[in-house]
């Protein structure tokens, strides 16, 4: 795609799941060019198909393991998007790592350092990457999904310590990136039907909670958003 044809340029982490993929989809229609990463090839390309049926630009995407992605691999991988793509124009958090619901004493340390890299430093290193044009496109946005229902809640592990962690990544970049083009949100997505809740609760029938459309509607909402200003924190409206 050439850089120059105004085209808003996405990156979307998780889009292999419901959301990520719900999301990708959303942006598409909207005239976006989604740049999509997971470390599930299979699912990734199902959500390549899916964004290409709905006639908008193709997407990129490449895969990767958030649990095992450095510095160096992080930032080649946006270097590498930036140069086929030009800029980005926002970034969402979309990837999520959750393994079960369990005393801390019982965690394993294996486990505790995994989802603390996924879901938190990789989405500090990865924010860190695309500042440089988060920072000077205009109306770009940064943007992290939350789980209040999680967060310092007995139980949830160190799942519900990352979100509590990514709580306040988002108000600190806020904060940091006031006065800047980039627009941060920080997002309650409440209940929807993924892997991830399924894990949770094993009783839940699926049908119960809505799935990830209206979730991803109302994220690509902020981002294709005109307010000067991030939200910071807010919460998919309740249908």
């Amino acid at each position: 795609m050439n850089a120059n044809t105004g085209r808003r340029n996405l990156l979307i982490t998780g889009a292999a799941g419901a959301l990520g993929g719900a999301l990708a989809i959303a942006c598409a229609r909207r005239g976006a060019q989604v740049l999509l990463i997971d470390r599930d090839l299979r699912g990734l390309e199902a959500t390549c198909d899916r964004v290409e049926a709905t006639g908008g630009p193709g997407p990129g995407y490449a895969q990767l393991d958030l649990a095992l992605a450095g510095p160096d691999q992080v930032q080649g991988l946006v270097s590498d998007f930036r140069g086929a793509y030009g800029p980005l124009h926002g970034l969402v958090h979309a990837a999520a790592r959750f393994h079960a619901l369990q005393p801390l004493d019982q965690v394993s340390p294996e486990e505790w350092l995994t989802t603390l890299q996924v879901n938190l430093n990789a989405s500090w290193l990865l924010s860190l990457a695309c500042l440089p044009d988060l920072r000077s496109q205009p109306g770009s946005a940064l943007v992290f999904t939350l789980d209040g229902e999680a967060t310092a809640r007995a139980y949830w592990g160190p799942y519900g310590v990352s979100k509590s962690g990514l709580r306040g990544l988002a108000l600190m970049f806020a904060e940091e990136l006031e006065g800047t083009a980039c627009r941060v949100f920080g997002v309650e997505t409440g209940p929807m039907r993924s892997a991830l809740r399924a894990t949770a609760y094993h009783s839940e029938h699926p049908a119960a909670v809505p799935d990830a459309s209206a979730a991803a509607g109302y994220i690509a909402d902020l981002v294709f958003g005109a307010s000067a200003h991030g939200l910071v924190l807010c919460e998919v409206p309740k249908s």
